[in-house]
């Protein structure tokens, strides 16, 4: 699975018990036995499963953070399972999902996800891939010696070498141009229908509407390479290009 391929990155346990330098997550450990202690609890809930595999991890893996004021962010300080326990819990677990796709009845149930006991493996699944993005981003932020690169990962591009063309892009060349557009005032409707058939979250079904005022955006997301200009050009350290709120988090 794809956690353990990015979790093989770590360098021995250190960085697994290691909390991060700003305190605001927890250490890697919980990302490695969360998204599995997910499946479970919400098996149970939806009724796939009647019984847990690790009650006491299904309750000290259970809740992360989001980076708010209120957040408690005591576990970081506890003393957590060791890697070899959570690997062999991840191990259960895979083994109790694989279990409920290839035999639970309530399989032939799926394309009605949010009527259907199935909703739990795809909320599983979504869960996961979120947290592939989170735990990255919290292993980006460790000392070089203690990570390095997953055999499994694909050979790194040439590009990505001191002196190659690519490593300083040009605008039109090897990122689009990206023009902004007006959009015009008018009423938006938020909000996905019931009945849609694929996979949400709570605060995603429901509908409201509202007036937006006229506003400029760009015709495309934005590319690395224009992030790359906006590093060059200091933008993380002016505070004209941040909210207030966004640069009160910039610089915590």
């Amino acid at each position: 699975p794809a956690t353990e391929v990015l979790f093989a990155s770590l360098q021995g346990e250190e960085p697994f018990y290691r909390p991060p330098y700003h305190n605001l997550r927890h250490p890697k450990i919980f990302y490695y036995a969360h998204p599995a202690v997910l499946y479970i609890n919400k098996f149970r809930i939806a009724g796939l499963m009647d019984h847990p595999i690790n009650e006491y991890y299904e309750h000290i893996f259970a809740t992360g953070v989001d980076e708010m004021q209120w957040d408690d962010l005591s576990k970081n300080h506890m003393e957590w399972p060791s890697v070899e326990q959570v690997k062999d819990y991840r191990q259960k677990v895979y083994d109790a999902v694989v279990d409920v796709i290839e035999n639970s009845p309530d399989f032939d149930t799926i394309s009605s996800a949010h009527t259907s006991p199935f909703w739990a493996v795809v909320m599983g699944t979504e869960h996961e891939r979120i947290h592939l993005e989170t735990s990255s981003v919290l292993m980006r932020e460790l000392p070089l010696e203690l990570v390095r690169r997953p055999e499994e990962w694909p050979d790194i591009h040439p590009t990505a070498y001191p002196g190659s063309q690519a490593a300083q892009p040009h605008e039109g060349v090897d990122f689009p141009v990206n023009s902004w557009i007006d959009v015009e005032a008018g009423p938006v409707r938020l909000g996905k229908a019931r009945d849609f058939p694929s996979y949400g979250w709570d605060n995603e079904y429901g509908e409201r509407q509202m007036y937006v005022k006229s506003f400029r955006a760009t015709k495309y997301l934005v590319s690395n390479g224009e992030f790359l200009q906006f590093v060059k050009d200091e933008g993380y350290l002016n505070s004209e290009n941040w909210t207030e709120e966004g640069w009160s988090w910039r610089c915590y």
